[in-house]
């Protein structure tokens, strides 16, 4: 038998790049920003490579488009 099914996967905002697939939006944040090591800035999801800490604010920011 088949049988769809809704799932949802987090999706890099710079890049989209996609996580993995979980049966709901609040798990697939939670495995990106646990698992993956993604950063949530100003509610958006960055994976690691689209972002970098800026020593001078104590915090992670997403590069800029240009890189």
């Amino acid at each position: 038998m088949i049988q769809k099914v809704e799932m949802y996967r987090a999706v890099c905002d710079r890049c989209r790049k996609e996580g993995w697939a979980f049966s709901t939006p609040a798990l697939a944040v939670q495995h990106a920003k646990s698992r993956l090591q993604w950063q949530e800035i100003n509610g958006k999801l960055y994976c690691p490579d689209c972002v970098e800490y800026d020593e001078e604010i104590d915090e992670y920011k997403p590069k800029s488009k240009e890189e």
